[in-house]
Parts: structure tokens; C-alpha cells; sequence
């Protein structure tokens, strides 16, 4: 049945995706949704219709029931969607299927901690048609409500910043309302990499505190990257651990920050200093907010894309080279198929290395590519000179060129890679006067052992790969690496 092309709805026991080559089947030809409710709620549902031989027998059924869900939870934590089917209609769970099925998702495979990045999608799907009886394509409140339902939190707080709550916060916060319940508070942060401090998370922690939260309380997060950073270390220090949706606003954090469990803020000039490894509930994207995005802002995210593609999707370099001028104009098909592309890449990443561990066959670390000379050259700016992606954008031009100089990228990856960011309108002239400023804040790279830094180099289109080298050594190449 899933080799037919036939939209189809295909109804299988608890246990058919406990088999590998049903799983992989079904999650590489299908959408697949779990039905989820309590155990006593699934046990009272059992006891119609035919006789269940897996509870027939036991002495305790709950705890039969119990047991099961246990041995399968890292199987359905890796659905596409979940949706909780206790307290609400049969046609409202219906629809909150169809929501699964019509928009695209991506799932960051980590076991019980797996998680959908479900997509808000503004494509015309084949099966996404109007209908009286078919709900049209869901807009990213309508899917945080939808994943709320299924997290079944005690509370739900939102964290988001001033620029981002006057163009789309007030509406969001109406509709997740409508459609699951009012929030126990509203965040509002000041907007800007400057403010992503300490002090900023301090002021999510003390709002949810006072207001009344708890261990179950789930903080959503609607913004870009500087929110999701300090939104979602919050949520792994409040009451040693909440859970959190990541709702990004931005390009570049559709296509990079939302996604991964990296959270942290800047301490001082040193960036993301201070943080965590704590990995959403969801991450909801919807590339419409990207229409009210500066246009500094935006172009600077799509240097993330081109990172993505490089480091590991040769395809997905192709998409954009042959479609620049469309992203350029923000069309949106054409941002969705993009920001999709980098975000598999990076599910698919952080799925085979969660806290880059250097023994990894695929290195999480590959991802930094740029940003060894980017958060330098941030940092020398304050933080304001330049944008994160204008600063990765210089970065990805230094790596290529040190790369070429140790002989490990062909002059053909530096030349296409350097051109392709032009076009897209990022930053490619390293100045003297720039590196020199950079180079002292080197020593605040994450990746810094002792005198060495892990850098990321290209061997070909798509193919990272981490070599330690001197910090000595590595400022003397980058200065070298200046335009001439």
C-alpha cells in the first residue's frame, strides 16, 4: 500500500513499527501520526470490540499497558506528529491529523527525546485543497496548539521580544487561546544579540516563578535565534528541566538555531559562553514570518542555508544557486524548500551527534563551518557592526581560503562557494583592518582545547570534515586570507 501513489490513510497496530523494515518504510513513504492517550484512558478503550491477546492474559492489565507503552516509546517519539486523542472529538483529533499529514515535518531522531520540526507550510499541496470538511493548511499557532494538546502541560508561557510581538506575538497568543488555553505569561526581551545575557534569562526565569509555574509548565518560544537561545536555556533550568517549543521567526533560525538543543547566551564578548544541550518538545516553522523580516536580517540568514549546503547537501547547493534570485525576493515556495533542506541537514546531523563528540562518524562540529572567524569578528564589532550570518558569511570565505592554503579545498569549491554568497547579496571581502581586530577574540572559540582550535575545512561540495590546528598557526592563515 505505501507504494501507491494514492493518498491513503493506513491504520496499523501499536506494535507494526516496532520492526525495522516496516518503520523505515513508513517513515520514508508516509506521514506517520500517533494516536497518544493515558494509559487508563487506552486500557477503558480496549475493553470494546475484539479481545486484545496482549492484555487478555496479564494479571494486571494497566500495568500491561503501561509496559507496552514503555518498550515503544522510542519508536513513536519518532512520528512525524502525535496527537492526543483524550479530552476531544473524534473530528478535532481527525483534523489535527490532517494538519500532520498536509504539512511537512522533519524528525530529529534522538530516542524518547526525538522531536518533529513540523512545517506551517505556504505551499499549494495536491491534497491541501478547500474543502467544507477538510481544514486548509495550518498556520504555526494552529500547530503549537495542536503540539500543546499533546504535551498536555499544566501551563504554557511564551518568550518572545518586542519586534517580533508587535508583528505577529498578539495574533499567535489569540489563536494558540482559542484553540488550547491563555498563557500563564507573556515574555517580552529586548530584541538584538547585546541583550542576550544572563540577565535576560533571568528575567524568563523570575516571570514563570512568579506567575505561578511548574515542573509541567511548556515555554514557547517565538522568535529568532536570540530568543530561542534564551528561551530554551531557561526552560533547562527551570525546576532543573521544562519542556519548550521552538517557534522561529527568522531565516536564519528556521534554518539553523531553532533546531538542535543548543541554547546559551553570550558572556561578555565571548559567544554563547554560557548554555546548555536541552532539545525542544517541536520546532514549528513558518516561512511566511520571513515577509516581515529587514532585509539585512534576512540576507544574512540565508548564509546558514548556504553553510548547510555546503558542509553536507551538494544538492541543496544546486537549489540555491539555481534559485538565488527567487530567495533574494523572499518568494515562499522557494524559502520553504531552502529553509527545509538546511533544517534536514541539521536534523540529520544532530541525530548522529548530539553534543559533538569528537569520536563521531559524522561530526556535529562540521556545522561550525565559519564561525570560528564569524563569532570572532562579531565579537571585535560588538556584536553590532555586523550580523551574525554577514559575520559567517566572512567566516565561510576565511575556511575556504585557509582550506585552499592547506592544500584540503579545491579552488573551484572557494570560487563557487564565495560567488554564491555574493550573489545572494552576504559579505565576501576580508579586510586586514577586520582579521586583525578578530584574531584576539579567538581565544573565546567554543571549540578551543587548550592552544587548538577543531576547524572545519571543505574537501568538496558537501564533504566537512574537523581538523585541529595551532591557534597560532590558524591567525596567522587568516591573515592571509585577506583580500590583497
Amino acid at each position: 500500500m505505501l507504494g501507491d501513489s494514492t493518498p491513503s490513510v493506513i491504520a496499523v497496530g501499536g506494535g507494526t513499527l516496532l520492526h525495522p523494515k516496516s518503520r523505515a518504510a513508513a517513515f520514508s513513504s508516509a506521514r506517520v501520526v500517533t494516536l497518544t492517550a493515558p494509559a487508563q484512558t487506552l486500557l477503558d478503550r480496549s475493553t470494546h470490540g475484539p479481545v486484545r491477546p496482549l492484555l487478555h492474559a496479564a494479571p494486571n492489565p494497566l500495568e500491561k499497558v503501561r509496559e507496552l507503552l514503555a518498550q515503544r516509546a522510542n519508536v513513536y517519539a519518532e512520528a512525524h506528529a502525535s496527537v492526543c486523542t483524550e479530552g476531544c472529538t473524534a473530528e478535532q483529533a481527525a483534523n489535527a491529523v490532517i494538519r500532520a499529514w498536509k504539512n511537512p515535518a522533519i524528525v530529529v531522531s534522538l530516542g524518547a527525546r526525538s522531536y518533529p520540526v513540523r512545517f506551517a507550510s505556504p505551499k499549494s499541496h495536491v491534497f491541501a485543497q478547500k474543502s467544507a470538511n477538510l481544514p486548509t493548511t495550518a498556520n504555526a499557532a494552529q500547530l503549537v496548539a495542536d503540539v500543546l494538546s499533546t504535551l498536555q502541560p499544566s501551563h504554557w508561557m511564551v518568550v518572545t521580544d518586542f519586534t517580533v510581538q508587535a508583528l505577529w506575538g498578539f495574533t499567535f497568543i489569540e489563536t494558540v487561546s482559542h484553540l488550547h488555553s491563555t498563557p500563564l505569561a507573556t515574555v517580552v526581551l529586548r530584541p538584538g544579540e547585546t541583550n542576550k545575557t544572563l540577565a535576560g534569562v533571568q528575567t524568563i526565569l523570575e516571570n514563570a516563578v512568579e506567575q505561578g509555574a511548574d515542573r509541567s509548565t511548556v515555554i514557547v518560544a517565538l522568535g529568532g535565534g536570540v530568543v530561542s537561545d534564551m528561551a530554551g536555556l531557561a526552560a533547562s533550568l527551570l525546576f532543573r528541566g521544562v519542556k519548550w517549543v521552538s517557534v522561529p521567526t527568522t531565516l536564519l533560525s528556521m534554518a539553523d538555531a531553532a533546531i538542535g538543543g543548543k541554547t546559551g547566551v553570550d558572556l561578555g564578548f565571548a559567544k554563547n559562553a554560557v548554555g546548555t544541550f536541552h532539545q525542544p518538545s517541536a520546532v514549528v516553522i513558518d516561512p511566511r514570518h520571513v515577509t516581515t523580516e529587514a532585509h539585512r536580517a534576512y540576507v544574512s540568514g540565508l548564509s546558514e542555508i548556504v553553510k548547510s549546503a555546503a558542509v553536507a547537501d551538494p544538492t541543496l547547493l544546486n537549489y540555491v544557486e539555481e534559485h538565488a534570485l527567487s530567495l533574494a525576493a523572499r518568494d515562499l515556495p522557494t524559502v520553504e524548500t531552502a529553509v527545509f533542506g538546511a533544517a534536514r541537514v541539521k536534523s540529520t546531523i544532530v541525530a548522529a551527534d548530539e553534543r559533538e563528540d569528537p569520536s563521531a562518524p559524522l561530526s556535529r562540529a562540521v556545522l561550525n563551518f565559519g564561525h570560528t572567524l564569524g563569532h570572532a569578528l562579531e565579537a571585535a564589532g560588538g556584536f553590532d557592526n555586523l550580523t551574525h550570518g554577514e559575520a559567517v558569511s566572512l567566516g565561510i570565505v576565511g575556511a575556504l581560503r585557509v582550506g585552499k592554503r592547506l592544500g584540503f579545498t579545491p579552488s573551484h569549491v572557494v570560487e563557487r562557494i564565495t560567488q554564491l554568497l555574493s550573489t545572494l547579496g552576504l559579505p565576501t571581502r576580508l579586510t586586514r583592518a577586520d582579521v586583525q581586530a578578530a584574531l584576539p577574540y579567538l581565544v573565546n572559540d567554543k571549540k578551543r582545547l587548550q592552544n587548538k582550535v577543531r576547524a572545519v575545512f571543505l574537501r568538496d561540495e558537501g564533504q566537512a570534515f574537523v581538523h585541529p590546528i595551532a591557534l597560532s598557526d590558524l591567525s596567522a592563515l587568516y591573515l592571509e586570507a585577506v583580500e590583497t
